[in-house]
C-alpha cells in the first residue's frame, strides 16, 4: 500500500472467513468453592445421614429445565436460518451485476462531489475540526464515560464468595453475549436487501450534498455536522471494499475525531460486527450493506452465519442457562432458610428418635448385620 493510500479514509473489507476469523475466546467465571458443610461435633459418633442429597431431584429438574430451554432455542435458531436462506436467495436475485455497476457509478460520482464539498466547507470554516471537538464530541464523550462506568464487560475477579457473586458475573457475561448476538443479527438484517438499502442511502446522500452546498455560505458550522457526522460516515459505510477497483478520494483526516470513541473491529467476514462493542459513531448510522460484487454476496452471508452468528447463538444459550441455574439455586437456598425457620420446631424435634442408644456423651452407631458388611 502506498503512502497516498494511507492518507485516504478507511473503507469496508472483503470477506475472508475460515482460518482468518479469530475464534471468540470463551469466558471464564470466577472460582467458587462450595462451602465446607457444618458437621456434628467430632466426638459424637452420629448415625450416618441419607446417602444422597435430598435436593438431588430438584437439581435434576433445574438441569433439565436449562437443557429444554436450550433445545427450544435451537429450534428457533433453525427456523431463523431457514428464513435467512430464503431472504439471501431473494436478495441475490435482485442484486444483479447490472444493479451493482449502476450503484457503484452513483457512489463514485458522489465521492467526487463530497471531496469538492469538503474542500469548500474547509475553506469556509477552517476551524471545522474544533467545531466538532468542542460542541459535538462532548456528547459522545459523555456517553462513552457512562458506558465505562457501567463496566459492561465482566471483570476477571479471582474468587466468588457466594451465589450472588457468581450470578452477578454470569448476568453481565450473558449481557455481553446478548449484545454481541444482537449486533451480528442486525448486520445480517442490514444485508437482507442490499440493493434497496444502498440505493436509498445514495438517494439520501445526494440530498445531503445538495442541501450542504446551498447552506455553506450561511450556516457552515451546522453543515460541518451534517457532512462529517452523517454524510461522510454513511458514504464510507456503503463504499466498495478494499481490493475493489474503486477507491475513495476522501482523506482520513476528515474521519478522525472524538478519539476516545474508537472501534474494536471484528471484520473477518467483511462487515464489522464489533469485537467488544461498536463505537458510538458506528451505532449512530447503524450497520449498512456495502458495494460488494454480487458473486461475493452469498460467501459473505455464509461466513457471518458460520463464523459469527452460530457461535454467538450457542454462547448466548449457554450463558442464559447459567443464569437460570444460579437464579434457581438462589431461590432454593432462600426458601430453605425461610421455610426452615417456620417449620424448625416441627422438623428438628421430629428428627429425634424415640429411643436413642447412648454411651456416655456419644451416640453409638447402629449395629450392622453380617449381611450388610459382607
Amino acid at each position: 500500500m502506498s503512502n497516498e493510500d494511507d492518507k485516504l479514509a478507511e473503507r469496508p473489507k472483503l470477506p475472508v472467513g475460515g482460518d482468518k476469523c479469530k475464534e471468540i475466546p470463551p469466558t471464564t467465571p470466577p472460582e467458587w468453592k462450595k462451602p465446607e458443610p457444618c458437621l456434628p461435633d467430632k466426638h459424637c459418633k452420629c448415625p450416618p445421614g441419607p446417602g444422597s442429597d435430598p435436593n438431588c431431584l430438584e437439581k435434576l429438574i433445574t438441569e433439565k429445565a436449562g437443557q429444554l430451554a436450550a433445545a427450544e432455542k435451537d429450534k428457533t435458531f433453525k427456523a431463523d436460518l431457514e428464513a435467512l436462506l430464503t431472504k439471501a436467495n431473494a436478495a441475490k436475485q435482485e442484486y444483479t451485476q447490472d444493479k451493482y455497476q449502476k450503484l457503484v457509478k452513483q457512489w463514485v460520482e458522489q465521492d467526487a462531489q463530497i471531496v469538492e464539498l469538503i474542500r469548500k466547507l474547509v475553506c469556509a470554516l477552517p476551524c471545522w475540526r474544533c467545531v466538532i471537538e468542542c460542541y459535538v464530541c462532548p456528547y459522545i464523550n459523555r456517553m462513552h464515560d457512562a458506558e465505562e462506568r457501567l463496566k459492561w464487560v465482566p471483570t476477571n475477579y479471582p474468587q466468588a464468595f457466594n451465589w450472588y457473586d457468581l450470578l452477578n458475573w454470569h448476568t453481565r457475561d450473558k449481557a455481553v453475549k446478548e449484545r454481541r448476538f444482537n449486533r451480528i443479527k442486525s448486520v445480517l438484517a442490514a444485508w437482507e436487501k442490499p440493493a434497496q438499502t444502498i440505493e436509498k442511502a445514495l438517494t439520501d446522500n445526494a440530498k445531503l450534498i445538495a442541501d450542504a452546498n446551498k447552506g455553506i455560505g450561511s450556516d457552515a458550522s451546522k453543515i460541518a455536522f451534517d457532512v462529517f457526522l452523517k454524510l461522510v460516515p454513511m458514504h464510507l459505510a456503503i463504499a466498495p471494499p478494499k481490493g475493489s477497483p474503486w477507491n475513495t478520494k476522501i482523506e482520513k483526516q476528515y474521519t478522525v475525531f472524538c478519539c476516545c470513541d474508537m472501534p474494536s473491529p471484528d471484520d473477518c467476514c467483511g462487515p464489522d460486527v464489533g469485537w467488544f462493542e461498536w463505537s458510538l459513531r458506528q451505532r449512530l448510522i447503524g450497520p449498512q450493506p456495502y458495494l460488494i460484487d454480487p458473486n461475493q454476496y452469498l460467501p459473505l452471508i455464509c461466513c457471518l452465519v458460520e463464523e459469527r452468528y452460530g457461535p454467538a447463538q450457542t454462547a448466548l444459550n449457554e450463558a442464559e442457562a447459567k443464569v437460570l441455574t444460579l437464579e434457581t439455586e438462589i431461590k432454593r437456598d432462600k426458601d430453605m432458610v425461610e421455610n426452615g425457620l417456620k417449620s424448625f420446631d416441627k422438623d428438628a424435634r421430629g428428627a429425634i428418635p424415640s429411643v436413642v442408644n447412648c454411651y456416655g456423651d456419644e451416640i453409638q452407631l447402629p449395629k450392622q448385620e453380617p449381611s450388610q458388611t459382607s
